[in-house]
């Protein structure tokens, strides 16, 4: 289980503006990545750290989150890195969706979980069974579990570490 706050994105929110494009050039690190994370999406965020300081533990969206962009990892090294530990939209975009599978951030999708949902509520996630209880409001929904393959991935801390524990045990990789 999986237990916090949660931020929830006005309207559509795109990679360009998730981590702005002067940031792009800066190392794939989570807490370096994390400095600017929304400052093109709410003028609130745009100093440093203002989002981290938040203190979220998920975003919830709607269509198409962090789509209109580049495969840049920076997005989802900057949303780790700034404390968010799973993403709930209606859909993602492909490019970020499997960025974030690489690096074990959960992006889970959810019908109507936008419109069900105030930046603020608590949320509790269960990734085995796609249940996401909103603590604040009393109400429950179900989203898509993970894919075996994916929650192994995340388990491990990301793909590359679970390729690493996969050849360190001599075994096969699917």
């Amino acid at each position: 289980m999986i237990k916090g706050k949660c931020w929830v994105a006005d309207d559509y929110v795109m990679a360009y503006d998730i981590i702005i494009q002067e940031y792009w050039t800066s190392a794939i690190d989570p807490e370096e990545n994390s400095k600017w994370v929304m400052a093109g999406v709410k003028e609130e965020f745009n100093k440093e750290n203002a989002f981290k300081d938040q203190g979220f533990t998920f975003i919830v969206a709607a269509h198409n989150f962090a789509g209109g962009g580049k495969s840049i990892e920076h997005v989802i090294t900057g949303l780790m890195g700034s404390g968010i530990q799973a993403v709930f939209a209606t859909s993602f975009a492909r490019l970020q969706f499997r960025n974030a599978i690489n690096y074990g951030l959960p992006f889970v999708t959810c019908d109507d979980i936008d419109k069900g949902c105030e930046t603020g509520d608590e949320l509790e996630y269960n990734p085995e069974t796609g249940i996401i209880n909103n603590i604040t409001k009393g109400t429950s929904f179900q989203s898509v579990p993970a894919a075996p393959f994916v929650a192994e991935v995340g388990a491990a801390g990301g793909l590359m570490n679970y390729v690493r524990e996969k050849i360190a045990k001599g075994e096969p990789i699917e």
